[in-house]
């Protein structure tokens, strides 16, 4: 998705993993999981009017990458 903006040499996959609380890129089973929650009546039925973010932390963390750090 990124490759052409990372061909510019602005960052590297380390800078965006160092960024996510997760510390990790999502795998397509990350958002199957999200999709299959949603999908399930029974599980997400009282969700509602909300934006479910499947970003390992990504707009959570405020970056504050090196208290991150320290924890990992």
């Amino acid at each position: 998705m990124d490759s052409a903006d990372q061909a510019t040499g602005g960052y590297v996959d380390s800078d965006v993993v160092e960024r996510t609380p997760m510390a990790r890129f999502a795998a397509p089973d990350d958002v199957a999981a999200a999709i299959a929650f949603l999908a399930d009546a029974e599980s997400s039925g009282f969700v509602n009017g909300v934006t479910l973010p499947v970003d390992g932390g990504w707009t959570a963390d405020l970056s504050w990458n090196a208290l991150r750090l320290r924890k990992r």
